[in-house]
């Protein structure tokens, strides 16, 4: 498999604006030699979040992110590793070279580039044929009819096939591309004469990946075209129907900045909804949710508001997608449609009625139990349905409004309404608040001594280097320490960077917040020298063998006396800038 060469990693990261990479999400102010704002993972009204534009680091102090650049970029674009360095390359202007695991590697890596440029060459081709040939009339005509207007459709790039057996296969052929790439890139077929286009007269939506690199396509029929409704590339290396979100590479940055996406069921709603302005929205590629579709969302808010067809919304498949979600700790809510109205019809002709139901959307459970009131069978039946729903839920003021609901529903009795949650099942599904762990004393002069040393590394190495397991008071701490040495000695490969990226963060926040001198650095090294020196005295003094630990109880109150007129010595000193 390639990758990026760790010296392109580096250079990434030199050219790197930290401030005007992290700006683009929050509004940043100077105080002192770092910025700070609101953070853009977390609601907050008092700023916790701040960036050190020196070390390139953010930390927030609410909600404990914290990281590089990288880093910054995973958690708001969705983006990999290696996708968050070829992001932030092109944006500050690198030029990235790669390694090669193997010939093997750099030939699939060759061959995915090759299947990318096809599939944007088809995607050219198919815009252009809508818009200049005669033949897109008809489906010029459709989305007129639609309510999608020219410039909504441009920014999505819908295209149009011509209804020609092999006009795509021969454009292709014309321009280098052979016939094995054609069928792996799923835009063609075999036919009897060799290959012909899989898509033929039918309005193409491209489909694309987090970056906006087109991945495959939808292909819906024309009326009284031929079936299916909708016809999707095959499954690839480049294309996975499940793990594409369509229009998230446009809706991206609305839903990061709102903390919510609206998830319909189609293309054209998407398309509509953005033409209404409502750019959070994207669309799930079928009613059910899938796990990596969860996922891709998950990074970039914690709310979604599902605004399908009304039958749609109570399917299943829709309903268990939904719940998908919710155990990802997202907060699902549904938007209630008029029966007969997709959001599409909406957007274009009840834009205004559209943003109603969308704020007036209620939570899952809730939607659940309007759905299954109405649903047919026995009263005992529903109440039995209905309990199984309820005994599963944790207890919530939600949980509450249902019971009530449910109970003026079926027009229960007290007695009978509270047994619609007793017993009540363990946990709820929710992650724990993050436990504030209180350091001591020893620990917290630890953390600091190490955050000094990643802001002064012309004076930490050498102290570093005569600490060892002795000096610090947890295996934790320990291997924090090996892992500052190991970054200031350049011994860290590309990936063990990104992974202790967020260590970086937390000591680099620590010490802005203190005095990060050198006479404060070598004070606390001389701290850690002494807490040894008290937990070697105290172990020796528990000690049963008091032959062998007499010669050492002798030498160590010396060397602690030494200490503390090291330490004497530097707290006299003059202040130091």
């Amino acid at each position: 498999m390639s990758r990026i060469a760790p010296e392109s990693v580096e250079q990434v990261k030199a050219a790197v604006d930290m401030v005007d990479l992290v700006s683009g999400r929050t509004q940043l102010r100077r105080q002192g030699a770092r910025f700070v704002g609101r953070c853009p993972f977390h609601d907050e009204r008092t700023p916790s979040f701040g960036v050190d534009p020196v070390q390139k680091f953010y930390k927030c102090f609410g909600c404990d992110a914290g990281g590089d650049a990288i880093r910054f970029v995973e958690e708001t674009e969705g983006l990999d590793f290696t996708g968050s360095v070829e992001w932030l390359a092109a944006r500050y202007g690198v030029t990235l070279t790669y390694e090669e695991a193997s010939p093997q590697a750099a030939q699939r890596r060759d061959e995915r580039r090759r299947m990318s440029e096809l599939l944007e060459t088809a995607a050219a081709f198919y815009e252009r044929f809508l818009w200049q040939a005669e033949e897109g009339a008809q489906a010029r005509v459709y989305l007129g009819e639609r309510g999608i207007g020219e410039p909504a459709a441009r920014e999505f790039r819908l295209g149009f096939a011509p209804a020609a057996w092999d006009r795509v296969c021969r454009a292709a052929a014309a321009r280098g591309f052979s016939e094995d790439e054609l069928r792996r890139a799923g835009l063609s077929s075999k036919g009897r004469r060799g290959p012909v286009d899989r898509f033929r007269g039918r309005l193409m939506f491209p489909l694309a990946d987090a970056r906006g690199r087109v991945v495959g396509f939808g292909a819906r029929q024309m009326p009284d075209g031929q079936p299916p409704k909708y016809l999707n590339s095959p499954e690839s290396p480049m294309f996975s129907k499940s793990a594409v979100v369509y229009g998230l590479d446009r809706a991206r940055r609305a839903i990061s900045a709102a903390g919510r996406a609206i998830v319909v069921e189609g293309y054209t709603d998407v398309i509509a909804l953005h033409q209404a302005g409502l750019t959070t929205a994207v669309a799930s590629m079928g009613t059910a949710l899938t796990e990596a579709q969860v996922t891709e969302l998950r990074r970039l808010c914690d709310t979604l508001v599902l605004a399908f067809d009304a039958d749609a919304a109570g399917e299943a498949a829709a309903l268990k997608g939904m719940e998908l979600a919710r155990a990802k700790q997202l907060t699902v809510l549904v938007a209630e449609l008029p029966e007969g109205r997709d959001p599409a019809d909406m957007a274009v002709a009840d834009p205004a009625h559209l943003e109603q139901a969308l704020d007036a959307a209620t939570g899952l459970l809730t939607f659940r139990i309007r759905h299954l009131l109405a649903a047919g069978g026995t009263r005992d039946q529903r109440y039995e349905r209905l309990q199984a729903v309820l005994r599963a839920e944790p207890p919530s003021v939600e949980r509450d409004e249902a019971v009530r609901l449910v109970a003026g529903g079926l027009e229960l009795t007290d007695d009978l309404a509270a047994a619609l949650v007793r017993p009540q099942s363990a946990g709820g599904g929710r992650a724990p608040a993050r436990r504030q762990v209180r350091l001591s004393p020893r620990q917290r002069d630890e953390r600091l001594f190490l955050a000094i040393c990643l802001a002064l590394p012309e004076h930490a190495t050498g102290l570093l280097s005569e600490l060892d397991v002795a000096n610090f008071s947890d295996t934790v701490h320990w291997e924090a320490a090996t892992v500052v040495r190991r970054h200031l000695a350049g011994e860290l490969s590309v990936q063990e960077s990104h992974d202790q990226a967020s260590l970086f963060a937390d000591l680099a926040a620590l010490a802005a917040r203190e005095e990060a001198t050198k006479r404060a650095l070598e004070e606390l090294f001389w701290k850690l020298q002494l807490h040894r020196v008290d937990s070697e005295l105290k172990t020796l003094r528990e000690s049963a063998d008091l032959d062998q630990s007499r010669s050492q109880l002798q030498q160590l109150p010396a060397r602690r006396l030494s200490i503390l007129d090291r330490l004497e010595a530097i707290r006299g000193q003059a202040p130091q800038e």
